[in-house]
């Protein structure tokens, strides 16, 4: 139960460790193959939000950045991907993977229950194989329906296998049921693979799209959401309380320290 529950039982600092300590080896576990990738991530997300091909995308719990690349692999994707992550040492493996696509994507260091971003700034909001491994799915949950856009796809997945994590997996009437909860107009729930299913939902409501704005129009400060975070000499800073968040040699937004300060 331990290794299939990946540590969430013994809370979220064990999680970490245990992701800090495989992600070097955590691809190669996977086997993450580029054909199935397009095929069943980044092709069926862009016919969902066809014909807009330039989209805001977030990814929570982006590991080792599959699905941001998956999507910049894409022959028509014109957008930017935002990847946030709890484990420090995935996001080095997604920074190194990732390395050519600079203007297009984005890594930060941080939690899902708390993103630093306003209400409805994303076009596409996206979790995979994540949720159940959180301590608190449901904070996480609603936060990634707060940051989408009225009118925007959220595509998560839903573990249905519930032999090995008994009180931290949700049947499809219980996610269905907070989704509409949380403000999901539409959701349709399709068997994926042995373990999950997947989740399209439109959020209700409707908006512009947002486009692929640069980081600096939509990185709030943790400490004082109103305030946008801005690039300066390697780090972000807030214009309003001069917090500071590390621009890591590999690229990657160390947001989280200054997440634990405020």
């Amino acid at each position: 139960m331990f290794i299939a529950s990946e540590g969430v039982y013994l809370g979220r600092r064990m999680v970490i460790w245990l992701y800090d300590l495989f992600a070097d080896r955590y691809d190669g576990v996977k086997h993450f193959d580029p054909i199935y990738e397009h095929a069943l991530l980044a092709q069926p997300i862009l016919e969902r939000i066809a014909p807009h091909r330039a989209p805001l995308v977030l990814d929570v719990a982006t590991g080792t950045g599959r699905l941001p690349l998956a999507l910049l692999r894409h022959k028509h994707f014109q957008g930017r991907v935002i990847g946030v992550d709890l484990s420090r040492r995935m996001l080095r493996r997604a920074a190194a993977k990732l390395r050519g696509y600079e203007s297009q994507a984005v890594l930060l260091w941080c939690p899902a229950e708390r993103l630093p971003f306003a209400d409805g700034t994303f076009d596409v909001v996206c979790s995979l194989e994540s949720l159940e491994f959180m301590t608190n799915p449901q904070a996480a949950l609603r936060e990634m329906v707060r940051v989408l856009r009225p009118g925007g796809l959220l595509f998560i997945s839903n573990r249905i296998n519930t032999r090995l994590m008994p009180g931290k997996i949700w049947t499809r009437d219980q996610l269905s049921d907070l989704l509409v909860e949380y403000g999901i107009a539409d959701a349709d729930l399709e068997p994926w693979q042995v373990d999950y299913d997947r989740v399209w939902a439109i959020k209700d409501g409707e908006a512009e799209p947002s486009g692929a704005r640069p980081l600096g129009e939509i990185l709030r400060c943790p400490c004082c959401p109103a305030s946008l975070m801005i690039e300066r000499d390697g780090v972000c800073v807030c214009a309003l309380c001069r917090g500071e968040a590390k621009i890591d040699a590999d690229g990657v937004i160390e947001l989280f320290p200054l997440q634990q300060r405020c």
